[in-house]
């Protein structure tokens, strides 16, 4: 038959040839079948997707054909060729997708039976690779009938076949057999639970038989059986009912609790507790044989699938069960004979002294296990029992009784000398690991290794407060009074003999010291070196203090520095080592002295020599590339981080180091160049910083120049390495360019200028150039005319560019270049600036503001340089800027570089005063104005800094003038507001009390412009009065405050208007110091604490923010009383001290000061007005995001508890509107503010967050407004990435509010409204597929029921798929 695409399958020619003789033509039968039936199934999907028949030539195969194809794939599944087994496996799985369901039923049956078959030995394993493939092949909606057809045969199966006596010969021919069809049928049934568990009624009405039959093959007498049996209980715990699983757990419990346990010790707590409860029976007559090792492996197993499932008596009772095998005493027991037999139960009589030592490893082990998924898990449950897990794995992390490290004589290695006398025996205790005769039979490092897991898996659990770990004490052994922390005790067991084991002790000692750091940038813990700690301070702040140098620092460093010097250590060691030394850089004190340093970069030397060395090469493992990239990595970081004193490492880096990092320049992988290159980087800088003499200058410099330069003249280079050479470049001509000959100067910047015509290296050349142009800005040294033309040249070619990235990289580097240039230079072609200053003005639009703001500053800094150019400015710049200054866009950096242009154009004569004024002044009446109270406010500043630059004589006329201009009954609204603002804005940068009648006149307009008509005369008046004080306190200030006795009303809300203005303006002006008007500024804050008011109490409250800021020791304790008070107006008070410390805390008060203080203001949480609670909660965002250290010491106990209650307050009344009622909910803002809370602090402090607590508030708010909603699903993808665990145990009560979501009805909304909720039932599917994804999600049975039920739905579809785009 052809075998084109195209044609149309002869079924009845290929089922007759899937009969021959030839094994080569049935194999190409059945291949030729599986392409045909691939084609039908596309065929048929294509009409599914398109509801109507497509044209295809591929016909429809019939009832009958189908039953003949079916019995052709079965028959070939026995075939005697390998090769048409394989195919007809494969076929199978294409077969399912097209026959219909009761031709899937017999095929069900009939593999199943021919598996089950004790005559088929010999093809078993191809029926169950086929029925494995009919259940991972098998459609959805076929599911629950094929699990009908299977689930019962394959139980009977197990139970048929079980051999659960000891006492039988597994060898024999009938138990092998049967041995293997049960293993089949509980692969299978793994499988069958794991796709249609929780969705099968069929799988689902079996559950407790299949649990029974499943718990039986736990006493087998074959290991794999067992093991096999326990992954399938595993499975089915994730989709059995509650009820069920807790039977199932106590089952297990029950038959664990009768085993004696290990040791003396464990074998005492054994019998104390089987006194304790004699009348404890077997739970169950199946499991009386029941090996213990493999009941501890599946209760661990099941723990860590369904272990959010377990509740709190089921942890205390496996936590002693599980220490009767790893109990801390046994490790220590001298007298410990690792040969010990035990004597548990049947399966453990009579077995021999090696068999038994390798139970007690596996039991422990398997414990051990245990506890590392419980403490990931079930933090909150295990939490009562972590001190004795902790002990028992400190105390097996060192258990080698094989092996003895003179752990006494420790303390005794304090000098150097002695170390180094040590140092052959130190090697040679890493040789005896290959030496020793029994190594291959010790297998204690399995225990040690499982234990040091566990200490992992605590320091997981407790990285967002890791304290404990470093301040918690333990004893080191039993009946011993030398206690150790968990940190100790992990530095002291890098001398640990087996690689694997060593690896993992450093690497979670490297986890621990970097959650560490971390807790102390976040203010959970404190971080204090010796040279640098306040004991008393930081003992009266309550901190927690972490002291590295101390007593942890050098002990790190010692024990790393052994297994980079170990001849016979591993590479892996030796890579945990440096990863450790770099996470330690991090900490304050860093590595430590200069000796420690020294020794550290001697150690480093070896590992970049050590493809030189034919000594090392000989005695060591061979050192890979990657191990000294990470060694040039620490280097890196050593020199980088500005732990260390510079001085130290400068000497030690010098003479040790300086040649090698050079010559891995050289070398062959580009990873080990670039790396090279970003360490020769960094060592510029450090000989500034270490006081380097000139000598050594130029003796690097000449070094660093040999390096670099072949590297950046190559242009057959890996873009890493061309851009680290430039970077490497900028810093050596930036710092030591009095150390390069002229002819080293112009070879680099020649290289430079070819790079920055280069493509691909453009951007990086740009930088370069930057770098050292702020160089060359400061130092007479470094002169740039040589390359000046040409380099702005080709800058001003890449303004022309598309690129935003080039653009403004480029702009960025003019703006640097120009500032290098003397005010006159023959050699600078004119004409250039000519050009450049043309393409600047080009791109001086409001549609980029950032750009904006750079082509301005270039400009600016071109007129600096060379006031010549004036008139090119003028021409060029000045037209763009003056259309710019009436954009309602303009603000922040944009607006300072035109106030600076312009100021400099006036200062450099380029315009005059009165020619930029009046074309100024002419924006408003131009067509382009729209009256904008922003554009108003720029003119003014911009009116008001030319003003400023002008001579003296002229200033006073102007004022004059600008003041007589002002009339507050003008119609002329916009010119009023503008004149105003003008008088002010000079007024807050010259002192006009200086200028006779000045200061009157101002204040004379300023008073009545308050009794205008129009607001924004009114608001103009107040903001001027504000910035004129700042330049005169004197005639302003006690005016001001005079005006605010007597005032009332919309007055006084202008007066307090312009005392705030007064109070944030001198906050930005240098050397402020407010504190002789503080007396004068309090009285009327304090009076209008409570007015009726509530724009007057937010412009009070901003006051003494601000004041707080600059003087929070005179108002911190002013508002501390306030907020105590419990007069008639407390409410009041209490709300604007709240705003207050609010805007106290966003304005950037010092927390050290605000810090006392917050227990009190915090109390405004208790408060029963609900606009009090909810200021309160936006005082503690602001808290939470600018400063967490304020309140993460005091969250738990005053926070965390209100908001648990404000997040789910609800207070909804009706409001009768005649026709209809209006349901308002008074809580809405304080549920809103609460979320607002608790997901800034998932991002600024979680370790202050109880988060299995806040699960039942998330679940009610995702049912909530849709507001609400939406702030939830922000808060769940969070918890997705930060803390899946508590999210995974909480997901089965999210389904009722995510069904309502998913499921909202549109009703008759269009437009926008129609939009939103397509938007709302898209954030509750991302939700959803958010949580799906998760790991241990299966065990939620109702949240996966809801997310399949979803995933099938047909009008959700568009949706998911949309969704499902946005990850794509």
């Amino acid at each position: 038959m052809s075998r084109g695409s195209n044609s149309a399958p002869n079924y009845n020619d290929l089922l007759k040839k899937t009969e021959h003789y030839d094994k080569d033509e049935r194999y190409m039968a059945i291949s030729d079948l599986c392409e045909a039936l691939k084609r039908n199934a596309a065929h048929a999907n294509s009409e599914n997707n398109n509801n109507a028949a497509a044209s295809s030539s591929t016909p429809q195969i019939d009832s009958q054909t189908e039953r003949r194809i079916c019995s052709a794939v079965l028959s070939l599944l026995d075939d005697s060729s390998n090769d048409v087994q394989t195919v007809a496996v494969k076929t199978l799985g294409v077969l399912l997708m097209t026959v219909q369901e009761e031709q899937v039923n017999e095929i069900a049956d009939r593999i199943c039976g021919l598996m089950l078959d004790p005559s088929k030995s010999a093809l078993r394993d191809v029926y169950a690779i086929g029925l494995k493939t009919l259940v991972e092949t098998v459609p959805d909606s076929m599911g629950n009938a094929v699990s009908h057809h299977l689930i019962g045969r394959l139980i009977d199966g197990v139970h048929t076949n079980s051999n659960t006596s000891p006492s039988s010969s597994p060898s024999s021919g009938d138990d092998k057999n049967s041995e293997e069809i049960v293993l089949a049928c509980l692969n299978v049934l793994t499988d069958l639970l794991t796709r249609f568990g929780s969705s099968s009624n069929s799988i689902t009405m079996q559950h407790e038989p299949l649990l029974n039959v499943s718990l039986l093959q736990l006493g087998s007498p074959r290991p794999i059986v067992r093991k096999r049996a326990g992954t399938t209980i595993s499975v089915l715990a994730t989709v059995m009912s509650d009820s069920l699983l807790h039977r199932l757990v106590e089952r297990l419990l029950d038959q664990i609790d009768l085993a004696s346990g290990i040791g003396k010790s464990g074998k005492k707590r054994a019998r104390i507790a089987h006194k304790t409860d004699g009348s404890k029976s077997l739970a169950s007559s199946d499991l009386r044989s029941a090996d213990t090792r493999s009941l501890i492996r599946t209760m661990c197993t099941v723990s860590g699938t369904v272990g959010h499932r377990l509740n709190q008596g089921h942890i205390d009772r496996i936590v002693p069960i599980f220490l009767r095998f790893c109990d801390p005493a046994d490790a220590d027991d001298e007298d410990y004979d690792s040969d010990e037999p035990m004597d548990t139960d049947d399966v453990m009589a009579g077995m021999g002294e090696e068999a038994a030592a390798a139970m007690q490893i596996e039991l422990r082990e398997s414990c051990f296990a245990g506890f590392e998924s419980f403490v990931l898990r079930c933090p909150a449950l295990i939490r009562p029992h972590l001190d004795q897990i902790v002990y028992s794995a400190l105390a097996y992390m060192r258990f080698d009784p094989n092996y003895t490290y003179d752990d006494d004589d420790d303390d005794a290695e304090d000098d150097e000398e002695e170390e180094e006398e040590m140092e052959e025996e130190e090697e040679d205790e890493y040789s005896t690991e290959d030496d020793m005769s029994d190594e291959d039979d010790d297998n204690n490092w399995k225990v040690r290794r499982s234990a040091i897991r566990t200490l992992t898996a605590v320091v997981e659990a407790t990285k967002h407060d890791p304290s404990k770990l470093w301040i918690d004490e333990f004893a080191w052994r039993q009946n011993s009074e030398k206690k150790t922390t968990v940190a100790g005790a992990l530095v002291n067991r890098f001398k640990e003999r087996e690689e694997n084991c060593r690896v993992d002790i450093i690497e979670c000692f490297t986890r621990l010291l970097s959650y560490t750091v971390s807790a102390s940038s976040a203010g959970v813990l404190v971080l204090a070196s010796c040279t640098s700690m306040d004991d008393d301070a930081l003992a009266a702040s309550g901190a927690v203090v972490v002291d590295l140098r101390s007593n942890v620092s050098s002990a790190i460093v010692k024990a790393t520095e052994k297994q980079l010097s170990a001849k016979k250590g591993g590479e892996r060691s030796k890579s945990s080592a440096i990863a450790l030394l770099s996470t330690l850089c991090l900490a304050p004190g860093g590595i430590g002295s200069s000796e420690q340093i020294t020794s550290v970069f001697r150690h480093v030397k070896t590992i970049l020599n050590a493809d030189d060395d034919a000594n090392t090469r000989r005695h060591t493992a061979v050192n890979s590339k990657s191990l000294k990239l990470e060694a040039l990595c620490l280097v890196r970081i050593m020199l980088s981080c500005k732990k260390h004193d510079a001085s130290d490492i400068k000497s030690a880096l010098l003479p040790i180091l300086l040649s090698d990092i050079c010559k891995c320049v050289q070398e062959d992988w580009y990873k080990v160049i670039s790396e090279a290159l970003r360490v020769l980087m960094e060592i510029p800088g450090l000989l500034v910083l270490g006081s380097a003499t000139k000598a050594e200058k130029d003796e690097v410099a000449t070094s660093l120049y040999d390096a670099i330069e072949p590297r950046l003249s190559e242009h057959d280079l890996d873009q890493e390495i061309k851009e680290c050479a430039l970077s490497a470049s900028a810093s050596l001509v930036s710092v030591l360019h009095a150390s390069l000959s002229p002819d080293q100067k112009n070879r680099i910047l020649t290289l430079l200028l070819d790079r920055l015509k280069n493509d691909t290296t453009r951007i990086a050349a740009i930088k370069t150039l930057s770098k050292v142009g702020r160089a060359a800005k400061s130092s007479e040294d470094l002169d740039l005319t040589s390359v000046m033309n040409e380099a702005l040249e080709q800058l001003a070619l890449l303004l022309r560019q598309q690129s935003r990235s080039l653009k403004q990289s480029a702009l960025e580097c003019i703006d640097t270049l120009v500032l290098c240039l003397p005010e006159s230079d023959i050699d600078m072609d004119e004409g250039l600036f000519d050009s450049v200053l043309k393409d600047l003005g080009e791109i001086i639009a409001d549609t980029d503001l950032h750009i904006c703001h750079l082509s301005l500053s270039a400009s600016n800094s071109i007129l600096k340089a060379r006031p010549s150019t004036g008139a090119l400015v003028k021409g060029h710049v000045l037209p763009a800027s003056l259309e710019l200054s009436k954009s309602a866009l303009l603000q922040d950096p944009a607006l300072t570089s035109l106030l600076n242009l312009l100021e400099q154009m006036v200062a450099s004569g380029a315009i005059g005063f009165d020619e930029l004024h009046k074309l100024l002044e002419a924006q408003m009446a131009g067509d382009g104005f729209k009256g904008s109270k922003q554009v108003i406010s720029n003119l003014a500043q911009c009116i008001a800094t030319i003003a400023v630059t002008s001579p003296s004589a002229k200033q006073e006329k102007f004022m004059k003038s600008t003041i007589s201009a002002i009339k507050p009954s003008s119609t002329d609204v916009a010119a009023t507001q503008l004149n105003l603002l003008v008088s002010g804005n000079f007024g807050r940068k010259v002192d006009v009390s200086k200028m006779k009648g000045v200061a009157q006149s101002m204040q004379k307009i300023y008073f009545e412009s308050f009794d205008s008509s129009n607001e924004d005369i009114k608001h103009a008046a107040a903001l001027a009065l504000g910035r004129a004080s700042v330049g005169a306190i004197d005639p302003f200030l006690p005016a001001l405050l005079s005006a605010l006795e007597g005032s009332s009303g919309k007055k006084q809300y202008l007066l307090f208007s312009s005392l705030r203005e007064f109070i944030h303006c001198y906050r930005e002006t240098e050397g402020s110091d407010l504190s002789s008007s503080v007396p004068m500024l309090l009285p009327p804050l304090e009076m209008n604490c409570g007015n009726e008011e509530e724009g007057v109490r937010a412009m009070v409250a901003e006051c003494f923010g601000a004041l707080a800021c600059l003087e929070p020791k005179a108002i911190l304790p002013v508002l501390q009383k306030l907020a105590t008070d419990d007069s008639d107006k407390k409410v009041h008070i209490h709300w604007t001290v709240g705003n207050a410390v609010k805007f106290a805390i966003g304005g950037q008060i010092n927390p050290t000061e605000l810090a006392p203080f917050m227990p009190t203001f915090l109390e405004l949480l208790k408060e029963d007005d609900l606009a009090v609670k909810n200021v309160a909660l936006l005082m503690v965002y602001s808290a939470v995001h600018h400063a967490p250290q304020l309140v993460v010491g005091i969250m738990k106990e005053q926070v965390l508890p209100q908001l648990y209650e404000l997040a789910q307050l609800n207070m909804e009344r009706k409001i009768d509107l005649g026709p209809f009622k209006h349901t308002v909910d008074d809580a809405l803002p304080l549920r809103k503010a609460a979320l607002s809370v608790f997901s800034t602090c998932l991002d600024k402090c979680p370790s202050s967050l109880d988060i299995p607590a806040f699960m039942p508030v998330l679940a009610k708010a995702l049912a909530d407004v849709e507001d609400i909603q939406l702030q939830s699903h922000q808060i769940v993808h969070t918890l997705c990435a930060q803390h899946p665990i508590p999210l995974v145990q909480a997901a089965d009560s999210f389904v009722a509010a995510l069904e309502k979501t998913v499921n909202k009805k549109k009703g008759q909304k269009t437009g926008t409204e129609l939009e939103r909720v397509y938007e709302w039932i898209k954030s509750g599917l991302r939700v959803m597929l958010a949580i799906s994804k998760l790991d241990g999600i299966i065990g939620a049975r109702k949240f996966c029921d809801f997310a399949d039920r979803i995933k099938k739905s047909k009008p959700h579809a568009p949706f998911l798929a949309q969704v499902e785009n946005e990850y794509s």
